[in-house]
């Protein structure tokens, strides 16, 4: 089988990647079926999370219209992973169930959001991407600024599209 290229951009340093999973460890985390889950599937089977040595960036304006004080570039620390066992983990990164565990706790409306997304990457600030398992959008919560999830922030259409736009260097204006 080939290589799959899960990230366009070439200059990407993605490592510290714990073994792949089967299709059915991560069925039982994410069961639903929404847009992409085929992509976000491969990648799981082929990197359990991972970490971006030397940053990764994303700016929002390749798939929506910015306005002033928007958030437009956003930074991604790594992927999260799935764990395999309850106790495994990794000096690198978070879990998607230690993370999803936490983030519930927060109040009740993010233990209410949490039954239809779930955090699959993170920044260096403690904020989360979060995956709409109805929608398969890519959302953003900067927890700091706003623990709301109803004003949780689209960064992307699919998990396809998000790592798709991922890049190694922000943009020089």
């Amino acid at each position: 089988m080939p290589e799959l290229n899960f990230f366009a951009d070439k200059k990407l340093i993605f490592e510290h990647s714990l073994h792949g999973l089967s299709r059915n460890q991560i069925d039982t985390l994410v069961p639903h079926d929404f847009k992409g889950k085929d992509f976000f599937v491969k990648f799981y089977l082929s990197n359990n999370g991972g970490y971006f040595s030397g940053g990764a960036y994303f700016y929002r304006d390749i798939f929506y219209t910015i306005k002033p004080n928007d958030y437009n570039l956003i930074e991604i620390e790594g992927f999260n992973f799935i764990q395999s066992s309850p106790d495994e983990e990794s000096p690198f990164l978070l879990s998607i169930n230690e993370v999803w565990d936490i983030k519930r706790k927060y109040s009740k409306s993010i233990k209410e959001f949490a039954k239809r997304h779930f955090p699959f990457a993170g920044d260096a600030g403690d904020n989360d991407y979060w995956l709409d398992m109805e929608s398969g959008n890519v959302k953003y919560i900067r927890w700091e600024s706003d623990d709301n999830p109803d004003n949780a922030i689209i960064v992307a259409p699919t998990f396809y599209d998000f790592c798709m736009s991922i890049q190694a260097t922000r943009r020089i204006n």
